[in-house]
């Protein structure tokens, strides 16, 4: 990790995948509604409590709900074939992140998306909106031991890096903000985060985007620092 006077130009930014870039809050909403309308029919859940989980890994959230290893494995297969079905129905970019994005890259800064989504999950969206050839790095739940909040997997975007200076940390979740302050990198929250930019102010966000192209006057406050 680079830190003190040899961080001086934000140049490396890192961006969780869901609820940042692509919004995917619909399809991951009614994905779990589904796992629980088929597995604990009985459970009434509902919808806010639903968006209060999402964040976390799927193994996190669902274990709550599972009495052994084999029904955590149920409710998980459950999720995933509903999303995989779906998942196209649902999901879209944000407005203007497309456009950021490709001014960051024409401008050589380090791109990386780091997402507690396993690849197989994570691929689709990126391949279907060409972000793989955007960013330089993704870092997925396979990756690492220890995901968001843990520092982990954003040391490991951090590695993918020779000329780091200074980096960031952009994401809608209170994890994604902890993983960077715990990294030791700036964080900032997306103000179209379904859980609200004042749940990422509490978690001590440095930063809130009220647009995608809020980032450029970061950079521009972050020069020199």
């Amino acid at each position: 990790m680079i830190t003190g006077d040899n961080m001086t130009r934000l140049n490396t930014i890192l961006f969780d995948l869901d609820g940042t870039i692509v919004d995917s809050n619909e399809i991951i909403i009614r994905s779990y509604e589904h796992t629980y309308r088929t597995h604990l029919p009985n459970q009434s859940i509902s919808r806010q409590t639903i968006i209060d989980q999402i964040g976390p890994t799927l193994e996190d959230t669902l274990s709550q709900y599972a009495d052994n290893e084999k029904m955590l494995k149920d409710l998980i297969d459950s999720y995933l074939y509903y999303y995989r079905k779906h998942e196209h129905e649902y999901f879209k970019l944000y407005e203007g992140i497309l456009p950021t994005l490709n001014t960051l890259k024409k401008e050589g800064y380090n791109l990386a998306i780091v997402t507690s989504k396993f690849e197989e999950s994570a691929l689709p969206s990126i391949q279907h909106f060409g972000l793989d050839h955007i960013f330089d790095c993704v870092v997925t739940l396979d990756q690492v031991n220890k995901p968001k909040p843990e520092p982990e997997s954003v040391h490991k975007a951090l590695q993918c890096f020779t000329t780091c200076e200074k980096a960031i940390m952009i994401g809608d979740n209170p994890g994604d903000i902890t993983a960077g302050k715990n990294a030791g990198i700036l964080s900032a929250g997306v103000a179209w985060s379904i859980k609200g930019s004042e749940t990422l102010e509490n978690a001590g966000a440095d930063y809130i985007l009220e647009t995608p192209e809020d980032i450029f006057n970061i950079i521009k406050k972050e020069q020199g620092r």
